[in-house]
């Protein structure tokens, strides 16, 4: 228990500075419009040079940090919105969500094409983070970008796509959504999976257990925030996803959206969770740039459904 302390103690502390994360951002947003609007003005990224006439790539295939970089940046925002007033802000959120399923649905395409074009998956090149976007699409009820996420991880999880932490956090979410919505494809590709239990009594009638779960979850996250880089929970170890429990809100939106009675769940680090939870669906929007991109992609031929088909 008295490590537990200290951890909680090193975990409020930081989210406690986390209110200031968008003024750090604040150059890094400058930028990336920058690399955005030469995107958008030119059809391809700065200092693109490589090109190979047997196997051409398509010049979105090298958006990156364009995307990237715009989800850090609005999901921060959420976060400090969050723990600056305890509410969920859907605005921001939102435009997350947009720019990575835009982000998202090319490193999809990307993975398909590499076995295609040279017969070998592409291992531990998605980022781990990207499973906050599907707890995401979960927690603002929209189950078409949701199943549009989960269709990578269903691809890829078992075949190692994703750039695994130490975390079973992670592999919880994709999993969890696996399960709720019936297929159970899936299985942990962990020895030790930490949260089998949660997976299999996802939709217990026994509110005490699922305080229980929900415990762990974010207690595990509390743990993960505060720990140092070694430990290697790196989804955890920058100014992203840190102190919001999306493991947590993914589970408690997940049987909501069941038909399943919640317990009013509180938690040291992070508050009444249970309040945070949406009752309406947010619609994802698009910042003026997304739109802009958007239009350029699809001028250049870019469809992520009839890619991804």
């Amino acid at each position: 228990m008295l490590i537990m302390n200290k951890k909680l103690e090193k975990f409020l502390r930081k989210r406690k500075r986390a209110i200031k994360g968008p003024e750090k951002y604040k150059n890094i947003f400058e930028d990336n419009i920058v690399r955005i609007t030469h995107y958008i003005e030119h059809g391809k990224t700065q200092g693109e040079e490589f090109s190979n006439e047997r196997l051409p790539f398509a010049p979105w295939e090298k958006l990156n940090i364009e995307l990237s970089g715009q989800c850090k940046i609005y999901e921060n925002i959420a976060q400090a919105s969050l723990v600056k007033d305890s509410v969920i802000d859907a605005e921001h959120l939102s435009y997350y969500l947009n720019y990575g399923y835009y982000e998202l649905a090319i490193a999809h395409i990307k993975q398909k094409r590499c076995f295609i074009r040279f017969g070998v998956e592409n291992e531990g090149v998605i980022s781990p983070g990207s499973v906050f976007q599907l707890a995401t699409a979960v927690l603002l009820h929209q189950y078409d970008y949701a199943r549009q996420f989960y269709r990578l991880f269903e691809n890829g999880y078992m075949k190692n796509w994703i750039n695994r932490s130490k975390s079973h956090i992670g592999d919880f979410i994709i999993l969890l959504f696996d399960r709720a919505k019936g297929d159970n494809t899936l299985k942990p590709i962990v020895d030790d999976f930490a949260y089998q239990a949660i997976l299999d009594n996802w939709n217990s009638t026994d509110l005490t257990k699922v305080t229980a779960y929900l415990n762990q979850l974010c207690d595990d996250q509390v743990t993960q925030v505060a720990s140092p880089p070694s430990k290697m929970f790196f989804e955890f170890d920058n100014m992203n996803w840190q102190f919001t429990p999306y493991a947590a809100l993914m589970l408690l939106t997940l049987r909501a959206q069941h038909g399943l009675e919640n317990p009013d769940f509180d938690h040291p680090g992070f508050g009444n969770v249970t309040s945070l939870l949406l009752t309406q669906p947010v619609a994802p929007q698009k910042d003026e740039e997304l739109e802009q991109l958007v239009a350029k992609l699809h001028e250049q031929g870019f469809n992520e459904k009839a890619l991804l088909a």
